[in-house]
C-alpha cells in the first residue's frame, strides 16, 4: 500500500512540476509575440495587467534582486516582478480569497531577524493585508521562496476589527529607533498606529485626523485610504528627516471624484505630528488619475532612495474606460524627496525615476527659438515618447504644448499667466463623456489647474505621454499631474503655442520610448499598423475617414498601403494621401478591410458595419435602445433573428436591442448556445426587456453556475436577482430555448417550452426588448417575438390561447410518456385533456370544470401517497432536458452505448419520497398551466 502511495505522490509531484513550468513557459514566451500588449489604449511602458481589473498597488518591495508589485485584482493580490521597474513578468495570483474572505489592500515586508517565529534560517517575506470576513481586519500570510507561494497564518485575523466600518489598507514597516514594526490603517478619515514586536501581537498606539478636541488636520470630503508613511531627508540633509504621510481621497462631488493629499511633521515611534496648519491641505497630484499611491519597501535602505507608483484610475470610473480585456494600469515609478520651494516652505517633490532612460530609442534635440504670438508644428511624431521644455518669458499672456494632436484631438498642456496656474486639458483628448459608477454621465473631458509661483518667468516642463496618458513633472516635479486620455492611435502630432507676447523656448527635447513588452525592434524594423478606426459603423450612403500609422513611432514610409475589401458591395474606398482613405457605405451589412504595407510584413483589419437605410444605428433591426440610443458591446449580425455576442472583460453588461417598441402582452424567445468567455466577470447571456422610465426586467444563462437567473428593476431601484438550477445534465454549448412571456406585470420564465420561474414588476406598457451579454461569446439563433392578435369580436380566434392549448398538449404528451406505468394518474391526464378539447367548443361551465379539476388532484394526492412505495419515477432533469419530451428510461451504459432498463429494477428508481414530491410537481405543474388556460379563456370572452 505505502509503494503505491508512494508511486502516486511522485507523479503528482512530476504532474504539478510540468503545469508549473508550463505555466512559466506562458509568462515568459506570451511577450514574444508581435501583437502582445497592442491592443487599443494599451500602455506600452506602464504596467497593466493582462486582462481584467488593475486596482491599488500592493505590497511593494525589492528582495534578492527583484522588485515585487503586487496590486488588487477584484480583492486577490495579482503579482509581478521585474529587475529594472519596467520590465515585468506576471505571476500567478500570491493571495486568492480564503475563509477570512477577500485579501485586500496591505504591505510586505522582510522579516529579517525571524521576529515573527514564522521562518526557520533565512528571513522570508510577509504581507499584512486587510482580510474581509466578519468586517475588515488586518491578517498576514508568510512566504519562504520570494513571493512565489504564501501560507496564510492560522491565527488570523491579528487585528480584529475595533467597531469601525473602516478599517483597511495597512502599512507596515521596521522602525529602527522604537525596535518595533509600525503600522498606520485607515480608520474613515483618519488613520491609527499600532506597535508589535513580532507582527502578530499589535498594540494600539494614536490616531491621528481629528484631535481630542475635534480639530480636524487636511481634507475631510470623504473617507482617507491607502496611506502610506515614509521618512525622507529635507533638502538631502540627512541630519534633517521629515516623516511624510500620504493618503487617498475618496470619491467625493467636492472634487467630483477621487484625489489625495500629504502631510509633513515628525514621528516618535508612536505618534505622528503635523509640521503645517491643520487646515492646510498638501494634493500629491493635481491630475484626476493618481490613486493609492505606494512605495517600495526596502528600496531606501538598500539604494538609498524612495521610489512610489500609484493606479492612475479615479473612484468616479475605475472600470469604465474603453479598454479590453485589461482596466486599470500603474503610473510609472517615480522618486521622492523633500525640497524647500521659491517660498520657504518644504514640499514633495516627484521626479521620473533614472531607468526611464535605458528605453529611449531615439532622440530629437531643437535649439533655442523664439515664438511670438504664434503657433508652431514641431518635427516629431509619437505616442510615446517623453519631453522636455524649457522655456521663460517677459511678457505674455499663455503658452504651452499641445499633445496627441489631430484634425480634431489634443491635448493641451500650458502655463496661464494672466492667472497664474499651469494646466493640463483633455477637454478635446477624444473622450469626452464616460457613464461613471454609479450609472450617471460624467464629465472626462476637461481642463485641471494648479498654481504657479506669480513671481517666477520660467519653467520647466518634463513630460510622458503613452497610449492613454500623460504625466507631468512641473519644475521638478513640485507640481504633478497624472491624466488618463482616449485619443485615437493615429492622433500623433506635436505643436507649442504662444498667445499675448513672445515666448523664448531655450531647449526642447524629445524622447521615443520603446515598449517594455515586447522585444527591442530595430531602427529600420517595421512592427504593426494603426488605424484611427478599428471598428467603423456607418449609415448607408455614410463615409467616414480612415487614417493609417506604422509602428514603432520612428518607423517612417512614403509608400502608399494597400487594401482588401472581404465584400466590395458593402462599402468601397477612396484612396486621399499615402495613408489616408475615404470610407463609403454602399449598402446595410458587415465586412472587413485589410490594410498592408507594400513590405507586407504588417497588417491591419478594420471591421465595417453599415446599417440599415432609414434607421440609423439599425442593422436587420438590430441597433441601439429605441429609447435611449443605449447600445454596448461587440455584435456580429448575421439578420434579424440570428445574432452573436462577443467576450469582453470584467463585469461590464452589454446590450443590443429590437429597433421595435412593443406595446402590451408579448412572448419573446431565443435559441442561445454558449461558445466561449471571458476570464473576468461571469458567462451571463439571455434576453432583456425594458421601458422608458429605467424599469427592466431580464433573463440569462449563466454557464458557471448552469442557472437560469433573473434581474429585475424598479426605475433606478435595484429588485434583486433571482433564479432556478437548470438541470445537471443541460449542456449549454448546444441551443438551449430561452422564453420569456409577459401576461400584464406577471413575467413568466421558459426554460425550453417548459414553464420553470416567474416574477412581477410594475414596468410600463410600451418596452424595448433586446439581448444582454456579460463576457460571454454566445450565438443567439431564431429570435422572435410574438403578440396577442384578437378579432374584431365576430369569431373565436385567439392566437396567445390557441398557442396555450397546444403547449398544454405537448406537455400532456411528454408526462404521458414518463408516467406510462401509472394507469390511475394516467386516467387523470386522460379526463383532463378531454375537459380541455370539450373548452374549445363549450366553456359555460368554468366553474363546474375547476371544482372537478380540484377534486381530482385531491383524490390523485391521495392515491399516489397509498401507492408511492411501488410507483415508478424520473428524475427531474430528464423531465426537463432540452425540452426533448423522450422518455427517461434510455440512458447512457457506462460504454456510452444506449441500453433500455427494467421497469422492474428497483436499483434505478427514485427513492420512495423523491417519486412522491415528483408528482406532485408533476401535478402543480400541470394545474399552473391549466389555470393560465381558464384565465386567458375567461379575458378571451370578456374582449368579444
Amino acid at each position: 500500500m505505502k509503494k503505491h502511495l508512494k508511486k502516486a505522490l511522485i507523479m503528482a509531484l512530476v504532474i504539478i512540476g510540468l503545469l508549473a513550468v508550463n505555466q512559466g513557459n506562458q509568462f515568459l514566451t506570451t511577450a514574444k509575440t508581435k501583437d502582445y500588449y497592442t491592443e487599443l489604449y494599451r500602455p506600452q511602458y506602464h504596467f497593466s495587467t493582462p486582462e481584467g481589473r488593475l486596482a491599488d498597488p500592493n505590497g511593494l518591495i525589492y528582495f534578492n534582486n527583484e522588485y515585487h508589485l503586487f496590486h488588487q485584482k477584484m480583492g486577490t493580490w495579482a503579482h509581478a516582478v521585474s529587475d529594472d521597474l519596467l520590465h515585468w513578468k506576471h505571476l500567478p495570483i500570491a493571495l486568492e480569497h480564503d475563509k477570512m474572505g477577500q485579501a485586500m489592500s496591505g504591505t510586505t515586508v522582510i522579516d529579517w531577524n525571524n521576529t515573527s517565529g514564522l521562518f526557520e534560517e533565512e528571513p522570508g517575506m510577509v504581507a499584512i493585508y486587510t482580510s474581509t470576513e466578519g468586517g475588515e481586519a488586518q491578517s498576514i500570510a508568510y512566504s519562504k521562496d520570494n513571493g512565489r507561494n504564501w501560507q496564510r497564518y492560522n491565527g488570523n485575523p491579528v487585528i480584529e476589527n475595533p467597531g469601525k466600518r473602516d478599517f483597511r489598507d495597512p502599512k507596515v514597516f521596521w522602525h529602527e529607533d522604537s525596535e518595533s514594526w509600525v503600522m498606520v490603517v485607515s480608520t474613515d478619515k483618519t488613520v491609527t498606529f499600532y506597535n508589535s514586536s513580532n507582527l502578530l501581537d499589535w498594540e494600539y498606539q494614536s490616531v491621528f485626523g481629528i484631535d481630542e478636541d475635534e480639530t480636524e488636520h487636511g481634507s475631510h470630503i470623504a473617507v482617507w485610504e491607502t496611506p502610506d508613511f515614509f521618512p525622507l531627508a529635507v533638502d538631502g540633509d540627512v541630519d534633517n528627516q521629515k516623516w511624510v504621510l500620504t493618503l487617498s481621497i475618496g470619491d467625493n462631488p467636492i472634487k467630483d471624484g477621487s484625489t489625495n493629499q500629504y502631510f509633513i511633521g515628525d514621528f516618535d515611534g508612536s505618534t505622528f505630528t503635523n509640521s503645517n496648519e491643520p487646515e492646510e491641505v498638501l494634493y500629491t497630484d493635481y491630475g484626476r488619475d493618481f490613486y493609492a499611491g505606494q512605495s517600495f519597501n526596502e528600496v531606501e535602505e538598500s539604494q538609498g532612495r524612495r521610489v512610489w507608483l500609484g493606479w492612475m484610475a479615479n473612484w468616479r470610473y475605475p472600470y469604465q474606460s474603453p479598454t479590453s480585456p485589461w482596466m486599470g494600469s500603474m503610473s510609472i515609478p517615480r522618486e521622492l524627496s523633500l525640497k524647500t520651494n521659491s517660498d520657504g516652505d518644504v514640499r514633495l517633490f516627484q521626479e521620473p525615476i533614472k531607468e526611464i532612460e535605458r528605453i529611449r530609442a531615439t532622440e530629437h534635440h531643437f535649439d533655442s527659438f523664439t515664438l511670438n504670438n504664434e503657433d508652431k508644428s514641431i518635427d516629431f511624431t509619437g505616442i510615446s515618447y517623453e519631453f522636455e521644455l524649457i522655456a521663460s518669458w517677459d511678457d505674455l499672456d499663455e503658452f504651452g504644448i499641445r499633445l496627441r494632436q489631430s484634425e480634431k484631438e489634443e491635448t493641451v498642456v500650458g502655463v496661464d499667466l494672466k492667472s497664474n496656474t499651469v494646466y493640463l486639458d483633455r477637454t478635446d483628448a477624444g473622450l469626452d463623456q464616460l457613464i461613471d459608477r454609479d450609472g450617471n454621465t460624467h464629465q472626462f473631458g476637461k481642463r485641471f489647474d494648479a498654481e504657479l509661483n506669480p513671481n517666477s518667468n520660467e519653467i520647466i516642463i518634463r513630460g510622458f505621454v503613452d497610449e492613454s496618458s500623460v504625466e507631468l513633472f512641473i519644475n521638478d516635479g513640485e507640481i504633478v499631474f497624472t491624466n488618463l486620455i482616449y485619443s485615437e492611435p493615429t492622433s500623433n502630432g506635436i505643436e507649442l503655442f504662444a498667445v499675448g507676447g513672445e515666448l523664448e523656448v531655450e531647449s526642447l527635447k524629445l524622447h521615443h520610448l520603446s515598449s517594455v513588452w515586447r522585444p527591442e525592434v530595430e531602427d529600420d524594423e517595421l512592427e504593426r499598423i494603426v488605424a484611427n478606426q478599428e471598428n467603423i459603423n456607418l449609415s448607408v450612403d455614410e463615409s467616414t475617414k480612415l487614417i493609417t500609422q506604422l509602428k514603432p513611432d520612428w518607423f517612417t514610409s512614403q509608400e502608399d498601403f494597400d487594401w482588401v475589401i472581404a465584400n466590395p458591395e458593402i462599402v468601397q474606398i477612396e484612396r486621399l494621401e499615402t495613408n489616408e482613405f475615404i470610407i463609403h457605405a454602399l449598402q446595410s451589412g458587415q465586412t472587413t478591410i485589410e490594410i498592408t504595407h507594400p513590405t507586407g510584413e504588417a497588417t491591419k483589419v478594420v471591421n465595417v458595419t453599415v446599417w440599415d437605410e432609414g434607421h440609423p444605428g439599425y442593422m436587420h433591426g438590430w441597433g441601439p435602445s429605441p429609447f435611449h440610443g443605449n447600445m454596448s458591446g461587440n455584435w456580429d449580425i448575421i439578420d434579424d433573428s440570428h445574432i452573436y455576442s462577443h467576450s469582453g472583460s470584467g463585469q461590464a453588461w452589454t446590450n443590443i436591442y429590437r429597433k421595435e417598441i412593443i406595446t402590451g402582452d408579448f412572448t419573446v424567445s431565443t435559441n442561445i448556445k454558449w461558445i466561449d468567455q471571458g476570464s473576468e466577470g461571469f458567462p451571463k447571456y439571455g434576453i432583456n426587456i425594458a421601458d422608458q422610465e429605467g424599469s427592466l426586467i431580464s433573463g440569462f444563462f449563466n454557464n458557471d453556475i448552469n442557472k437560469l437567473e433573473t434581474n429585475a428593476q424598479y426605475k433606478t431601484h435595484d429588485i434583486g436577482w433571482e433564479g432556478i438550477d437548470l438541470p445537471s445534465n443541460t449542456d449549454l454549448t448546444e441551443p438551449q430555448k430561452l422564453t420569456i412571456e409577459r401576461v400584464g406585470n406577471n413575467f413568466l420564465f421558459y426554460f425550453n417550452n417548459i414553464l420553470v420561474f416567474e416574477r412581477d414588476i410594475e414596468i410600463d406598457d410600451e418596452v424595448s426588448i433586446g439581448i444582454i451579454n456579460e463576457n460571454t461569446q454566445a450565438e443567439f439563433t431564431q429570435f422572435m417575438i410574438k403578440q396577442d392578435v384578437i378579432d374584431d369580436g365576430d369569431g373565436d380566434s385567439n392566437d396567445k390561447l390557441d398557442e396555450k392549448i397546444r403547449i398544454l398538449t405537448e406537455q400532456i404528451e411528454k408526462l404521458e410518456a414518463m408516467i406510462e406505468n401509472n394507469a390511475d394518474l394516467q386516467q387523470v391526464i386522460n379526463e383532463l385533456r378531454i375537459k380541455i378539447a370539450n373548452l374549445e367548443e363549450n366553456d359555460e361551465n368554468l366553474s363546474d370544470l375547476i371544482a372537478d379539476l380540484q377534486a381530482r388532484i385531491d383524490a390523485l394526492e391521495s392515491q399516489i401517497t397509498e401507492t408511492e412505495d411501488g410507483s415508478d419515477s424520473v428524475s427531474e432533469e430528464d423531465s426537463i432536458s432540452n425540452g426533448s419530451g423522450e422518455s427517461s428510461n434510455d440512458t447512457k451504459s457506462e460504454s456510452g452505448s444506449a441500453t433500455n432498463h427494467d421497469p422492474d429494477d428497483k436499483e434505478d428508481r427514485l427513492p420512495a419520497t423523491a417519486t412522491s414530491v415528483y408528482n406532485y410537481l408533476l401535478i402543480g405543474s400541470l394545474v399552473l398551466l391549466i389555470g393560465t388556460i381558464l384565465t386567458l379563456y375567461s379575458y378571451k370572452r370578456k374582449k368579444s
